[in-house]
This record gives C-alpha cells, sequence and structure tokens, in this order.
C-alpha cells in the first residue's frame, strides 16, 4: 500500500508499509531473493534456493527467517555445522523461530551430541515461555528415547505455556492414553477438539476409546 510519492532531486521514493513486497514500482530485494529461494526449495533445486537465500541475507542481514531458510537447506544438504551456525544466528535475531530450535537439535544429534540437542530445546523453551510448540519441541526428543515419563512432564509444561493451544491438548492426552491414564488423556483430546474442531484423527481416536454414553454412570435402582 503506497502511502506517499514524490520526486527528490529527480529520484522517485517510494513510501510504503512495512511488509509490501511490490509498491509503487519498488520491490524489496530480500524479501524477492527470499521468495525466490523457497521456490526453488520446494522443487528440490536445494543449490539455487541456497543462493538465493544467501542473497536475501547480504540484501537485508537483519531477518531472522532468511538465516533460518538457509540453515534448511544446508541441512538438508548435510553440512551440520553451517546449519548450526545459521539456526544460531536465526535464534539471535528472531528467537520466536521455535522450529529453528528444533531443527539445531536434530544437526546436534545428527553429529552424535545428545546433550547439546537437549540444551538447544530447553534453551527454545526459555525464548520462548508462552509459546507450548517450544515446549512440545522437548517432549519429542524424550519420545524418541521412549522416555515416556519425562515426555508427560515437558507436555504438561506446554499445556501450561499456552492453554488454548489445541496441539499442546492433543499431544499430551494422546500421551496420557498412552501411558495408561485414560481419564485424563480423553479429557485433553476433548479439549483440544473443543478448540479446533476439524481434527479428523483425534475425533475419531475419541469416539474409538470412549464412544458416546460410555462415561455415563448405571442408572439407579428404583425403590419403594
Amino acid at each position: 500500500m503506497v502511502l506517499n510519492r514524490q520526486n527528490v532531486f529527480g529520484i522517485t521514493v517510494c513510501l510504503v508499509l512495512a511488509g509490501a513486497l511490490i509498491a509503487g514500482g519498488c520491490e524489496d530485494p530480500a524479501k524477492r531473493f527470499n521468495n525466490a529461494g523457497l521456490q526453488a526449495y520446494y522443487a528440490g533445486k536445494n543449490h539455487a534456493a541456497l543462493s538465493a537465500f544467501e542473497e536475501a541475507m547480504a540484501a537485508n542481514p537483519d531477518v531472522g527467517e532468511y538465516y533460518f531458510n538457509a540453515a534448511m537447506v544446508e541441512q538438508a544438504l548435510g553440512h551440520m555445522d553451517r546449519a548450526l551456525f545459521l539456526y544460531d544466528m536465526a535464534t539471535k535475531l528472531d528467537p520466536s523461530i521455535t522450529l529453528a530450535y528444533y531443527n539445531m537439535a536434530r544437526c546436534h544429534a545428527a553429529k552424535g551430541s545428545p546433550e547439546r540437542a537437549l540444551a538447544a530445546l530447553v534453551t527454545g523453551t526459555q525464548a520462548n515461555p508462552y509459546t507450548a510448540e517450544a515446549f512440545i519441541n522437548v517432549a519429542r526428543f524424550y519420545l524418541e528415547q521412549n522416555d515416556l515419563e519425562n515426555a508427560r512432564l515437558w507436555l504438561a509444561k506446554a499445556v501450561a505455556s499456552e492453554p488454548e493451544s489445541a496441539n499442546a491438548h492433543r499431544e499430551y492426552g494422546t500421551l496420557l492414553v498412552r501411558m495408561g491414564r485414560r481419564d485424563e488423556g480423553i479429557e485433553h483430546l476433548r479439549k483440544s477438539l473443543s478448540l479446533q474442531p476439524v481434527q479428523p484423527e483425534t475425533s475419531a481416536r475419541v469416539s474409538e476409546i470412549a464412544p458416546t454414553g460410555s462415561q455415563l454412570p448405571p442408572p439407579k435402582a428404583e425403590t419403594e
């Protein structure tokens, strides 16, 4: 959206709202490179994508998203050290990119450093104390090791950090059912559905383990 357009010493200047890609003939080159990189990445052209993301970083070195995108490609190419550096830059510029911490953990795990992997995930929760996904990422780390109790603890923190997160309630409820805590699990699965009704798999799961009427108390015997 163009706010104003004027000529200063023969140079046309476009004043645009932040976030507009193209306005009044002016284009943000960093966003253009980033968009080109995303198109190449989804087309499976990793090297072309990386080149475009590097151009985006050069054009605007203060946007964490560009470093994150480049890191994704480096990770896909197996360049774990470079990916870790770029993920670190991304989280410094934009700590809210929770997937960056998860991907950092995957890189550390691939390098045989589970302790550093866990540390990266915990750092993500410290940077995003009110974002359930950051805590869910830690739980997934423990689930991969079949450590259900620690996974449960972190999923409980996910629910506490963001009580209106359908994903947090779904993940927590699913694990509770798996651990034999059926009633608690069903409660969280139903809460998830109340927050996000369109969840076919979750709806089917609830219907399977708690069919309608199964929780009703037995009828009282009639007395004279």
